[in-house]
């Protein structure tokens, strides 16, 4: 009996999570990105004339692109999007819900800034969904791991 056929049906799903999860993160992150232009708040270069944290967070991307690019081309690259996963949720959780000099709080400079309360909610949820889609990223990493180490 072959188990090969198994295990590259373990991969596929695998890997499939994992673009998943990229994905989901990236279409967060974007939204979040836009808003934070849209609101005018804690925004940064290119979109206004200083360099901000929100400018280097614009460097994720360098992280999420190449990475779903490379999955989609049938890598796992595990240890990648764990990396990418940790670095991505440490700034996100860091800057918006520790309270340090210059946080962005979400009620405060999320929420309360939009004149809607539709409009505020829906900024929320982005950023809720992007803290999930990162942890759902991290997760999936893991478990790709404990598979490859296994097999």
């Amino acid at each position: 009996m072959n188990a090969k056929p198994g295990v590259q049906q373990v991969r596929a799903r695998l890997r499939i999570w994992l673009l998943i999860a990229a994905s989901c993160t990236t279409i967060f992150g974007i939204m979040h990105h836009v808003d934070h232009v849209v609101r005018g708040n804690h925004s940064g270069w290119p979109f206004q004339q200083v360099v901000t944290p929100f400018t280097f967070s614009l460097l994720i991307y360098a992280l999420l692109l190449p990475g779903l690019y490379l999955t989609a081309k049938g890598g796992l690259m595990a240890r990648y999007w764990l990396f990418t996963a940790v670095v991505g949720l440490s700034l996100v959780v860091w800057v918006h819900f520790i309270p340090t000099g210059d946080y962005e709080a979400p009620i405060e400079d999320i929420y309360a800034v939009y004149g809607s309360p539709l409009v505020g909610l829906f900024a929320l949820v982005v950023l809720v969904g992007l803290v999930v889609s990162l942890a759902m990223l991290a997760i999936a990493a893991i478990q790709t791991l404990r598979f490859t180490n296994r097999s």
